[in-house]
């Protein structure tokens, strides 16, 4: 009986401490499952709880406080001061066309004949083609909303990433995006188009995220690096276009320089010969006012009448022609018949 008695009691000792073991292993494992909703959200991130699958709350860094799953879900987010780097060519499903840096910089794309395969090439304002490369840099303004179309993100982004290309390479020629013309590098207006690129592209990305296409999206872009390039046919092209110009404007300095020769050469030919004609004109003149000064003096006395000059002239003649003969036979003046005889000295 007594031994019936111990061993009964025996085995409600075991049974008392099996269930407190067990009890004292719940909590344990109660504590360890109520601790997984204790943590901390890091400074630069951002915290959106979820309960069951629908958004509870959004909390910022700090200590956070959750049911542990499978009640709340917790989902760590960067924060809105954070920029998010997206590739929109990462979404392309061919990625034969996408090239490195050093590839891009030595302007080695080539247009392929599959449209498909010229995703990032864009039509210029004046008739261009221009490669771009572009990586975005955005911000989450919404962590709720970035969550709830989680999945339509980043091809919404890369969408909005080429209409904006479209339109910003449209209003632009291709020296306006890049220096594809080395003397058309200094223009202003070109150089302030060329620094404007981006932000206006960025703006366009923006206009177009915030339509109804994009609503919800709790995004916003904060930058875009844009690598510019043309293909490498068009490089050929333009090298040939620049060497065609330096021998034109050499041939024109050349032919300047002809001309002006023949415009000096021009003008001091017409100097001379003004020079030539003043001379002869004022010989002419000088030699005419010689021969007319005896007269032009006769004329100026008072009292001279056109007979008196006349008498006075043959009178002077008539001696320089007498003194030519020795001798001189008159007729008279009523004689039939004149003859005039002069004998040489």
């Amino acid at each position: 009986m007594k031994q019936g008695e111990r061993q009964n009691g025996l085995l409600d000792d075991v049974l008392t401490w099996s269930f407190r073991l067990l009890f004292a292993l719940v909590a344990l494992l109660m504590l360890a499952w109520g601790a997984t909703g204790i943590s901390r959200v890091s400074p630069g991130n951002q915290a959106v709880v979820t309960r069951f699958g629908q958004i509870a709350r959004v909390q910022g860094p700090g200590l956070l406080l959750t049911w542990p799953a499978p009640v709340e879900h917790v989902t760590l987010l960067p924060s809105g001061s954070r920029q998010v780097q997206f590739s929109p060519e990462s979404l392309e499903q061919d990625r034969s066309q996408v090239r490195s840096e050093a590839d891009s910089a030595t302007y080695g794309f080539d247009v392929s004949d599959d449209a498909r395969q010229n995703t990032w090439f864009f039509m210029t304002g004046d008739g261009g083609l221009v490669h771009l490369k572009v990586m975005v840099f955005y911000q989450i303004t919404d962590a709720a909303a970035w969550l709830t179309a989680a999945d339509h993100i980043e091809p919404a982004l890369r969408r909005a990433v080429i209409a904006a290309a479209v339109r910003t390479c449209a209003s632009r020629d291709l020296d306006g995006i890049l220096v594809a013309r080395p003397e058309r590098a200094g223009e202003m207006l070109l150089v302030a188009k060329r620094e404007s690129f981006r932000t206006d592209l960025v703006s366009l990305i923006n206009a177009r995220l915030a339509t109804n296409g994009g609503a919800g999206l709790g995004i916003r872009v904060a930058r875009a690096d844009v690598v510019a390039s043309i293909p490498s046919g068009a490089k050929a092209a333009f090298d040939n276009v620049l060497s065609v110009s330096q021998q034109v404007e050499r041939i024109v300095a050349q032919a300047r320089t002809a001309a002006e020769l023949s415009r000096q050469a021009s003008v001091q030919s017409r100097e001379n010969a003004l020079d030539q004609a003043r001379a002869h004109a004022q010989e002419t003149v000088n030699t005419a006012e010689a021969k007319s000064a005896f007269v032009r003096a006769l004329g100026n006395q008072p009292g001279m009448s056109r007979q008196t000059v006349l008498n006075q002239l043959y009178r002077e003649r008539a001696g320089s022609v007498l003194g030519l003969v020795d001798k001189v036979d008159v007729v008279p003046v009523h004689a039939t018949s004149i003859l005039y005889s002069v004998t040489s000295p």
